[in-house]
């Protein structure tokens, strides 16, 4: 078993036994049923890994090592392992070989404990074989993953790789969607290490290069989604490679049209449409041509097909779209209403733009994805702008998954209207602090996709 299904296993086998001790007695059949269950699971484990070690860092939680993702299947047990040791103020949890039920037991009884409580319980144990690291501040520990430059230098470099393909396409030179592999794989590879880190990076909105950014953004849009329902490396990739491609029917169309400030014609209209019929066209027409550019294929025609049969360009009543381009379809959308465009000055605000997503599930968009693509960005997502009950600003620039309306953010506005690079908060222990309503940065002359970079 690799350490990923090794960390998922544990943390499915802690679940129950931690909400056991929660409603019963130690010594109900229940709680000695769950710890049963637990030992028996990681008895052969710990024969592979010598120990069992989960660190709390960011609001991800590590396994040796490992980060474990927020998927469908497992994030009830890992959203409830990252408030417990977050509240708790745990920095680690390690099981060495040697544990015993009863230990389990003791400890599970004590987590569900408030930090006050569970710390002086702690003190008075003598766990011989489970090991519990506090943080000695309230700040993060070290960083257990690479910095944040990596993930800036992949968002970067796949931007350039994305503009010098439309660029190619633009100018009829010769494109060969393989050469680009390398880049995509970055991207699944920063959205695996740093999920919140590379997402915050898709609040970078160029006016003049808004066709590069919002393919890029798509794509990455769409490798979160696809990550959290488990969607496996090789299919994440087809995936990214398929957001990045989606509109790239586009380059048949005269930039004059696609950058019209003024409301279009009905004829302008049905000619824009046009990019979903081209980008088959267009991905048909480069070099190395293989399954990743069949499902490319798929979304480019697709992407604009609606959940409930609606959309363009028009198709047959049994023809449905597939899940990439199922996905394509919500982070197109989202990204095209938060960012600023000719004929859209003011863009949406995060918050509801998301609410927009919301209210058509069924409709436009299809349901379970809608779901699981706000739990993903949470009620405020990363880069909005709100204003807060002590009369301050702050830009979101983290989520906390175990509370998705109580992100981190950072204090750019004072209580005195001063713009100033202020603290980090984090809303979900500062509960005093609520926030009173998103609000648009550039009343403050904020931009926050700065503060990421």
């Amino acid at each position: 078993m690799n350490i990923y299904i090794a960390g998922k296993t544990v943390v499915a086998l802690l679940y129950p036994l931690f909400k056991a001790v929660q409603v019963y007695d130690i010594n109900n059949n229940v709680v000695i049923s769950s710890a049963q269950k637990f030992m028996s699971g990681i008895g052969e484990l710990l024969e592979t890994f010598s120990s069992l070690e989960f660190i709390r860092y960011r609001d991800y939680v590590f396994f040796n090592k490992q980060r474990l993702k927020y998927e469908i299947d497992s994030y009830s047990n890992l959203q409830f392992m990252n408030t417990q040791l977050k509240a708790l103020n745990i920095k680690s949890i390690t099981f060495k070989r040697g544990v015993t039920q009863q230990e389990v037991i003791d400890f599970a009884n004590i987590f569900k404990e408030d930090r006050a409580s569970f710390q002086k319980l702690l003190g008075e144990k003598n766990f011989q074989h489970i090991a519990i690291e506090l943080l000695k501040t309230e700040k993060e520990p070290e960083e257990p993953i690479e910095n944040g430059q990596m993930t800036k230098r992949t968002y970067f470099k796949a931007l350039k790789v994305t503009k010098n393909l439309m660029q190619n396409l633009w100018t009829g030179r010769p494109v060969d969607v393989k050469s680009s592999r390398r880049v995509i794989y970055g991207l699944v590879d920063s959205i695996s290490r740093d999920e919140f880190g590379i997402l915050a990076l898709t609040t970078i909105k160029n006016f003049d290069e808004y066709t590069f950014n919002h393919s890029l953004n798509v794509g990455i849009l769409a490798l979160a989604l696809g990550q959290r329902i488990g969607l496996d490396r090789k299919n994440l990739a087809r995936l990214g490679t398929s957001g990045i491609l989606h509109d790239i029917g586009k380059v048949e169309i005269s930039k004059e049209l696609i950058n019209k400030i003024q409301k279009l014609t009905d004829q302008e209209w049905e000619t824009l449409k046009l990019h979903s019929n081209y980008g088959v066209r267009e991905i048909l027409k480069t070099r190395g041509l293989d399954e990743t550019s069949m499902f490319a294929i798929a979304v480019a025609y697709q992407h604009h097909w609606n959940y409930d049969g609606t959309g363009y360009p028009l198709r047959e009543k049994e023809d449905e779209p597939t899940l990439f381009s199922r996905i394509v379809r919500i982070c197109d959308s989202y990204d095209a209403m938060t960012t600023a465009r000719g004929y859209q000055p003011v863009p949406y605000l995060p918050h509801f733009a998301l609410r927009v997503i919301w209210s058509n599930q069924n409709r436009l968009f299809d349901p379970i994805l809608a779901k699981v693509f706000t739990q993903l960005l949470g009620i405020y997502p990363v880069g909005s702008c709100l204003e807060l009950s002590n009369g301050e600003i702050g830009v979101v620039m983290r989520q906390n998954p175990s509370a998705i309306d109580m992100p981190n953010v950072k204090i750019v506005v004072d209580s005195n209207n001063n713009k100033i690079d202020g603290r980090m908060v984090d809303l979900a222990s500062h509960t005093e602090i609520k926030i009173i309503r998103p609000t648009y940065p550039q009343i403050y002359g904020v931009n926050p996709a700065a503060y990421f970079l």
